[in-house]
């Protein structure tokens, strides 16, 4: 595999980050890593403890097709014990004390780049002081002067040998690669990057494990998250100065791991494309992740007239999601072919208090229109809050149109960015999207 790595910054850092996996994802089952679990029967968002192929304690989430899937946060329950505190990237300061002990100030954003995060994962709730909140920069914040940083060229060409291709129709393609890095790193930057092809309709990468049953490259597969989606070849969106999405480190078994979905649509084509990441290790203080919310199942347009689909994530689904107060820097909505308008809304109380966006389109115009929107000032959600996006559909057609993945089906969604990370993968779904990703809830 050629070398994936271009280096940015004044200085590069001197890591062997390209040992990946091969096909059969060997590195799956070495020691130490995940092992899979046999036990089947479950549905939504269940998890069962597990042990890992190290011996330490786990969890396995259930998959799309109802069976538990690898063992994952292998040795969380270990640290945890230990005494470590905080969520994902919660900072400690400078000096080595954790930001917020013994009543200590919490940093600065600007001594927040200094700080020294925790390293490992933690289901206790993360509070968000107010002076973050208002330090939240919607339009991202690329990197300072002199900070080391470097690119992830992750391209299809790299796993599959002179690019996938795919026969026409809607298809979705399942890629992943793993990469050793035993350091915590953050993404702070995303780059779409599909080479000029016509044929892709969008794609979302995730940070989670490739599921047991994927076995080939290109295979079908559900994502366990969904920390970037994008159409085109985009110009760099940066996280807020104080996220970034864990990659590598003990908490994640010493990988860097990506699996991406690739929506073929159209005529049969070869794909080499891919994405971008950048990435440091000058952990930001939270750890970021992406809310979806939304519905893909039980949206019905009938033939020849119009309709308007709600889809509501309620107050009793936040209250049962989030473990904390989660706050959202930018949204993407998102639809198909006959959707002309299509808007999403926070309500708390009963009474709407935001608006994510609200927008007409013409034809096609969900399809060209994938692109993040900043929210300025960031949008807190809270635990029982509700979060409503309605779409209304005109259908020309003389047959139905039912929600669905292909192109001329229909979706309704909300794609939100936040921080601090919740601990759950299935946590950041709510509607009748998988709570593994990437399909429809059975």
């Amino acid at each position: 595999m050629r070398n994936a790595i271009r280096v940015m910054g004044a200085v590069g850092l001197a890591m062997g980050l390209l040992a990946c996996a091969s096909e059969s994802d060997g590195a799956n089952t070495a020691a130490g890593g995940p092992v899979p679990v046999a036990t089947g029967g479950c549905a939504g968002g269940a998890t069962v403890a597990c042990t890992c192929a190290d011996g330490s304690p786990g969890q396995a989430s259930c998959q799309v097709d109802g069976t538990y899937g690898l063992c994952s946060n292998c040795g969380q329950a270990t640290a945890l014990g230990a005494g470590t505190t905080g969520s994902g990237a919660q900072a400690a300061n400078a000096a080595g004390t954790e930001a917020g002990a013994a009543g200590a100030p919490a940093p600065t954003e600007a001594a927040t780049m200094e700080a020294t995060p925790s390293t490992m994962p933690s289901n206790e709730p993360v509070i968000v002081p107010p002076e973050d909140v208002a330090a939240c920069n919607p339009l991202g914040q690329p990197p300072a002067a002199g900070e080391e940083v470097e690119v992830l060229e992750i391209r299809t060409s790299d796993v599959v040998a002179g690019g996938f291709a795919s026969q026409g129709g809607t298809y979705y393609g399942c890629f992943w690669i793993e990469i050793d890095m035993p350091e915590k790193h953050h993404i702070i930057g995303w780059e779409g990057a599909i080479a000029g092809n016509p044929s892709i309709h969008h794609q979302q990468v995730s940070l989670g494990e490739k599921p047991f049953y994927l076995f080939n490259q290109g295979g079908l597969c559900g994502l366990p998250s969904v920390e970037f989606t994008w159409t085109g070849e985009k110009p760099t969106e940066w996280t807020p100065g104080m996220a970034g999405y864990p990659i590598g480190g003990p908490e994640n078994g010493g990988k860097a791991r990506f699996l991406w979905q690739v929506h073929f649509e159209g005529g049969a084509t070869t794909y080499t494309g891919g994405f971008n990441a950048v990435i440091t290790k000058n952990l930001r203080k939270y750890d970021a992740g992406n809310f979806e919310q939304g519905d893909v199942a039980g949206i019905l347009v009938p033939a020849m007239s119009s309709t308007t689909h709600v889809a509501t994530c309620t107050s009793e689904m936040t209250q049962q999601k989030l473990t904390h107060p989660i706050y959202v820097w930018s949204t993407l909505l998102h639809a198909h072919l006959f959707v002309d308008r299509i808007r999403s809304e926070l309500y708390r109380g009963g009474q709407k208090i935001f608006t994510f966006d609200d927008w007409t389109t013409g034809p096609f115009g969900a399809l060209a229109d994938q692109q993040f929107k900043p929210l300025n000032p960031c949008v807190e959600i809270l635990p029982g809050d509700e979060i409503v996006t309605t779409c209304d559909y005109t259908n020309t057609l003389a047959t139905d149109v039912v929600g669905g993945e292909a192109t001329n089906q229909e979706m309704c969604t909300n794609f939100m960015p936040y921080f601090p990370r919740l601990p759950n993968n299935s946590a950041n779904f709510c509607g009748t999207i998988d709570s593994s990703g990437g399909g429809v809830a059975p």
